[in-house]
């Protein structure tokens, strides 16, 4: 009988997930690069190619499993309370003003003419980036705390505001309830997909952290890999499947898979609940692939794909300060193969970046440590 290689108190950390976010991390650098280059000139078919690779990998693969892994990380520890993510909450929406400022006030500061002042695009400040919404769902991961005692609770407390924002996402639609007014708009946008920045609104979006959080439920109780890789098979195949069956009939854009290229910024950040179900198929067919390589590899993962999945944060936050910075030069890149240099370059950029702060704040807390002995 296969032993049980799932097993929470022997398994510190999971090699599969940590390979997609490594390269969750990758494709979200570059998504990010290519969306600043609006002027592209795309007529080959290579590089149309290239073009869906960089649009697939970069929306569900990326964003999608970044929140995934979050639900999936609050499942698995077990010395976080409710206040954690409390104090969490306010940490992450400190960032996301960060973030905001580098992504929108960088590039207006250095070409208001091409961007817009910053008082014209003031709003922007609180866009729901991926840590705003990041934010919001530590209110999620505290009430799953609050009733880890009691499962049936959170198992019914997941499903109804699954539900609920599933209800709400498909009778408003997205970029129905304008008041006119910027800053309420931007605001509502934290909520429901509202103006253009509205980029990741809770109702659209949590279903990932809360997949995440149960998959790693389920994970906790497999008895072998090959019952997690069969669940995975099934709930993967039949979600997108299902899923792809119903947008084809009533009529709803697929912007996570056929139609990732086509898909516009409001198909794809309201993420429709067949989207969001499509999304979380392909989430489960990336696991079972990330399985298939580690056991290729004899589940040793190189160690720069160990530190970008430890390091994502810093990495996250360091492409926003490099691409804010050259956004007012990269919207004059028509050469796709350029833009993908320039991805390449602040990839590494990121990382190398990433690593530098780390060092130097695991410096100065050495440094505080041996004063105060």
């Amino acid at each position: 009988m296969e032993k049980q290689i799932y097993n929470p108190s022997v398994m510190k950390r999971v090699n599969e997930l940590d390979l997609l976010k490594a390269v969750a991390i990758i494709a979200m650098v570059f998504i990010h690069v290519y969306d600043a280059s609006t002027k592209l000139v795309v007529t080959s078919g290579v590089e149309m190619s290239a073009v869906w690779i960089v649009e697939f990998m970069g929306n569900i693969p990326s964003a999608g499993v970044f929140m995934f892994a979050m639900g999936w990380g609050a499942a698995f520890s077990s010395r976080s309370t409710p206040k954690t993510y409390l104090s969490r909450l306010r940490q992450l929406f400190i960032l996301g003003i960060v973030i905001n400022f580098f992504e929108h006030f960088i590039p207006s500061i250095i070409d208001p003419g091409h961007f817009g002042t910053v008082w014209e695009i003031a709003p922007s400040i609180i866009a729901v980036d991926i840590y705003f919404f990041a934010a919001f769902a530590m209110i999620y991961f505290a009430v799953m705390k609050k009733y880890k005692e009691k499962p049936k609770t959170a198992v019914t407390v997941s499903v109804v505001l699954v539900a609920v924002c599933f209800a709400v996402n498909a009778i408003f639609g997205c970029e129905t309830l304008s008041t006119g007014n910027g800053w309420i708009d931007t605001l509502i946008g934290l909520f429901i997909r509202e103006n253009v920045w509205s980029y990741f609104p809770f109702i659209s979006w949590i279903v990932f952290p809360v997949a995440g959080y149960g998959a790693a439920a389920l994970f906790k109780k497999a008895k072998s890999r090959g019952a997690v890789l069969l669940f995975s098979l099934i709930a993967g195949a039949a979600l997108i499947a299902l899923s792809e069956l119903f947008m084809q009939v009533f009529g709803i854009p697929d912007a996570v898979i056929i139609g990732a290229h086509e898909a516009t910024d409001a198909s794809y950040y309201s993420m429709h609940p067949l989207c969001a179900l499509c999304g979380c198929g392909v989430i489960a067919v990336e696991f079972i692939i990330a399985n298939l390589i580690m056991m290729a590899a004899n589940q040793r993962l190189p160690k720069f794909m160990s530190k970008m999945s430890r390091n994502v944060m810093e990495i996250y936050i360091a492409q926003w300060v490099f691409i804010g910075f050259l956004t007012p030069a990269l919207i004059y890149v028509t050469n796709l193969w350029i833009n993908l240099l320039a991805g390449a370059a602040v990839t590494a950029a990121s990382y190398f970046g990433a690593e530098l702060y780390i060092w130097i704040k695991l410096k100065n807390k050495e440094r505080k440590e041996s004063k105060s002995r």
